[in-house]
């Protein structure tokens, strides 16, 4: 376990596991923020990473800190989804030169979203900057997937659920396979991973 992430070593490649959710504050093994999958990134000597996702998302911010650390390691780096891939776990997703959707994975996209309150013109300031945050995000699936920018708009408008066959079809992802643990997947890599995900969050002082 590094920094919360599970990281098995096999020669010079890295499988990462990020499953849970995506914030800037971790409270439990479950949270993931941005800088801890760029600290354990950052210290890895790996000619490939293999990032496995399994996540419902969370911080949009966060999943952009997500999406650029895999590639600008210089590894080669394989996403996989293993579960859920939804919100902000595209981003980090999307990083893969190879996206392999599992036959038993589901993604979600949808707009970035906000809290807001106060005056008209606060409200108005606050939908003008959500409606930038999301404009940033369609960035990453164009230059990844080569749908245009008003596709992958209307995706997030209409807050699409795809499976695998329609991910890859959309470039999404780049494979398909059949259900089945992703390469130096164990299912006792799986059982430590639910464990921790399953234990009692501890609070936040």
């Amino acid at each position: 376990m590094h920094g919360g992430l599970q990281l098995n070593m096999n020669g010079r490649r890295a499988d990462i596991y990020l499953y849970g959710s995506i914030t800037k504050h971790p409270w439990s093994q479950g949270d993931h923020s941005a800088a801890t999958l760029v600290d354990t990134i950052k210290q890895l000597d790996a000619d490939e990473i293999h990032l496995h996702i399994d996540s419902l998302g969370g911080s949009v911010a966060e999943g952009w800190g997500m999406y650029n650390a895999p590639i600008q390691h210089g590894a080669k780096v394989t996403t996989y989804a293993d579960g859920f891939v939804a919100s902000a776990a595209l981003y980090p997703f999307l990083a893969g030169e190879q996206r392999i959707a599992n036959s038993v994975s589901a993604f979600y996209l949808h707009e970035a979203g906000t809290y807001a309150g106060g005056y008209a013109s606060d409200l108005r300031k606050a939908a003008a900057e959500v409606e930038l945050l999301t404009d940033v995000g369609i960035n990453a699936f164009t230059e990844r997937t080569g749908q245009s920018k008003e596709t992958i708009a209307q995706l997030m408008k209409d807050e699409t659920w795809l499976t695998a066959d329609k991910a890859v079809e959309l470039g999404i992802a780049t494979h398909l396979q059949k259900a089945q643990p992703s390469a130096g997947y164990t299912q006792d890599v799986r059982g430590q991973i639910l464990q921790k995900l399953t234990a009692p969050a501890q609070q936040p002082p």
